[in-house]
């Protein structure tokens, strides 16, 4: 008797597939590890936990798969608990995630006025802001008042002709005032949305994200243990009927057996070691 040749083929089939998405969050995180050397701790964080399950995912599909190709209960076992324990932290972490979403996203949401005036202080965040703008036809992070009166060139809105709607004018003075008319003022045609409900969506973006990442590699992990645990059964089974023929070789050298072929007249069997 063998293994299930279909089960066989598909629990390979699931370490290749766990195997590929290892070595992609593993590229993804080599090559974002050199533009995080100036980002923040969370950040960080985050590439760690990327290339952490990376490497245990290639690790654990090699691991996997050698087990069902020797049918060795003892790696399939190892492979059932290392991915039991993976899918219940994947899943307690996801389940964290989800549940602490809205009240980071509000907390967000409340501490972004104070966040812009830093980020306004600051020259090389400004270039960021400028940046945003010009990708999202934003202008100013909670209005276009964020820049006083030095308001950048991508702010000004270069859709006006082919859609006013998303401009506005307003005016600015030359000299660095207050904003006012005055001898010096001009008027100039910029994006009539801030940047703000777009970094609230990128925000939310990311926690989705991160969610997705947690619950994804969780429920296929649980997947990974069902398959495990039949691949597990189904070897048993196969070695346990292998075992009588063992069984049978060994006891004919017992005094039992002996006697039951000394009654029906057979010489006894001498054992050699």
């Amino acid at each position: 008797m063998k293994v299930n040749r279909c089960l066989k083929q598909l629990f390979f089939g699931f370490n290749m597939l766990l195997g590929i998405a290892g070595c992609v969050l593993l590229v993804l995180g080599m090559i974002a590890a050199p533009h995080n050397t100036e980002h923040d701790q969370g950040e960080s964080i985050g590439l760690t936990w990327i290339i952490s399950t990376a490497v245990v995912s290639v690790l654990l599909s090699l691991l996997g798969a050698y087990g069902a190709y020797q049918e060795n209960i003892v790696i399939l076992r190892l492979f059932l608990g290392i991915i039991g324990f993976g899918s219940i932290l994947f899943l307690i972490l996801g389940f964290k995630v989800a549940r602490s979403m809205p009240e980071a996203m509000q907390v967000i949401q409340e501490n972004l006025p104070a966040i812009t005036s830093e980020m306004m202080a600051d020259a090389e965040q400004r270039q960021t802001i400028m940046a945003l703008q010009v990708q999202g036809k934003c202008c100013g992070i909670m209005s276009y008042r964020d820049w006083d009166s030095n308001i950048p060139e991508t702010c000004q809105c270069s859709s006006f002709k082919s859609d006013p709607s998303q401009c506005m004018e307003v005016q600015m003075t030359k000299d660095g005032g207050n904003w006012g008319r005055s001898d010096k003022s001009e008027m100039m045609w910029i994006y009539r949305e801030p940047c703000g409900p777009l970094i609230l969506d990128n925000f939310d973006s990311a926690f989705k994200t991160v969610l997705g990442f947690f619950l994804g590699f969780g429920l296929y992990a649980c997947i990974g243990q069902v398959l495990s645990g039949v691949m597990i059964r189904q070897v048993k089974k196969v070695q346990s009927t292998d075992v009588p023929e063992t069984i049978d070789d060994g006891y004919r050298f017992t005094p039992q057996f002996q006697a039951i072929r000394h009654a029906e007249g057979v010489e006894p069997t001498t054992f050699y070691p």
